[in-house]
């Protein structure tokens, strides 16, 4: 599956039973499992065993589970649920109708989008499970193969603190347009520059 190499295939399949019945869910997440997902299978387990690659210091292994969907809709809680109860780092590859997308947990589930599944493929990053980990989960949240001067969390909680900057800096120069009195309009103006140098030193810092 993904090209990734045949040493690594597992093909279990997991009853989604195991979920529902043994964790604590509400009704609402209990019905997503049996309406959403036709069945869980473990389908890789990347790690130095399977592949030779050096262990790394963060990531251990990677285990790539196919999550057959009864609908063309991505269950986004049961996956954030799935991915909560595993130890290792997962790489969801949710799967309908000869289509995939893929999904990943960084500081949130960040899904890819809809391609032909014969189409999908990874490139693997072999000098370290950690890097392996940082190239895959980039290739689903950023398109490209990561950067060796952050991991992909990093690179995500960066790129979560610039967006809510950039939405909290439109919100002041809005107010700061509107306001009136000298005193406030003086106080939104610095607070615009403020926010402008943590922009500033976060993208420098990228």
């Amino acid at each position: 599956m993904l090209g990734l190499p045949s040493t690594t295939e597992v093909g279990r399949r997991i009853p989604k039973e195991a979920f529902y019945g043994h964790l604590k869910v509400s009704a609402t997440l209990r019905q997503s499992f049996i309406d959403d997902v036709e069945c869980f299978v473990v389908a890789n387990s990347i790690k130095t065993s399977t592949t030779g690659i050096p262990d790394g210091e963060r990531v251990h292994e990677v285990l790539v589970v196919q999550v057959a969907l009864k609908a063309r809709r991505i269950p986004e809680e049961v996956l954030v649920l799935v991915a909560q109860a595993n130890p290792h780092k997962l790489l969801f590859v949710c799967t309908r109708d000869g289509e995939a997308c893929l999904a990943v947990i960084l500081k949130r589930l960040v899904v890819g989008l809809w391609r032909s599944f014969d189409d999908l493929a990874l490139d693997v990053n072999a000098c370290s499970i950690d890097a392996v980990w940082d190239s895959l989960a980039s290739q689903v949240a950023y398109g490209d193969d990561g950067s060796s001067a952050e991991t992909v969390e990093e690179r995500f909680e960066a790129d979560s603190r610039l967006k809510a900057l950039r939405d909290e800096l439109a919100r002041v120069e809005a107010r700061g347009r509107k306001e009136r009195q000298v005193a406030r309009k003086n106080a939104l103006f610095d607070k615009v520059k403020e926010l402008k140098w943590q922009i500033a030193a976060i993208e420098e810092g990228k």
